[in-house]
């Protein structure tokens, strides 16, 4: 039986910290500067705005601002943190609702395609700064791609238990993980994930058998050697 790791990917994102920096308790002035710095990217992009910028629009000292985040950088990658833990919420709400792990996994592969392809913020900065924000996905996307595998790893282990152990399922949750930001950064000609319905085929004939045999219908994993 997997083991499900005490650390909550979600919390670690949601206060905009990886999951190596562990929880802390809410801070109402942080929410307030990642509310500001979210709208102020989302308006005008990244590199247009300045920490000025998120200070006036937050209503609160240069200093406050500067106690909490150092730089700019911590301060966008902390946005983008807040911004998947939501989407990651939304996600296990839409896990939720269905019954069987085929339909949690379809329906949850076709959810996160279309709300990734459909978010504003992150098409307005794909579409005028890519090269300043495809690098939180990618070569400094730690934080955000291991809170993701945590995430699903930990949903396969809970719906579909099976011999593997929990750091083998974060192997293959990883490599899905992976898999689905090069799809949203970079659409494939070959492959329509915008029509749902492929989404789900893709889901049930690709992702399924990778994150392993017994995902679906129960069927028994045979032991290890």
């Amino acid at each position: 039986m997997s083991s499900i790791p005490a650390s909550d990917p979600l919390a670690m994102l949601r206060s905009g910290r990886g999951l190596e920096d562990g929880a802390e308790p809410d801070d109402p002035i942080r929410e307030q500067i990642l509310d500001a710095a979210t709208a102020q990217f989302q308006s005008v992009g990244i590199a247009r705005s300045t920490m000025n910028d998120i200070t006036r629009r937050a209503g609160l000292a240069r200093m406050t601002l500067y106690r909490r985040f150092a730089n700019k950088q911590e301060l966008v990658e902390a946005t983008l943190l807040r911004e998947s833990a939501w989407f990651l919420s939304d996600l296990q709400q839409e896990i939720d609702a269905h019954d069987t792990v085929e339909d949690k996994l379809t329906e949850g592969f076709a959810f996160t395609v279309e709300t990734l392809r459909d978010h504003d913020l992150l098409n307005r900065l794909l579409e005028t700064e890519a090269e300043a924000t495809v690098p939180h996905f990618t070569v400094q996307g730690a934080p955000l791609i291991t809170a993701a595998a945590h995430f699903l790893a930990g949903e396969v282990s809970r719906n579909a238990p099976d011999s593997r152990s929990y750091e083998e399922l974060l192997v293959v949750a990883e490599v899905t993980v992976r898999l689905v930001i090069s799809f949203v950064l970079s659409p494939s000609m070959v492959i329509d994930l915008d029509d749902p319905e492929v989404s789900r085929a893709f889901a049930r004939n690709h992702l399924g058998p990778l994150l392993g045999p017994s995902a679906f219908a129960g069927e028994a994993r045979p032991a290890h050697s």
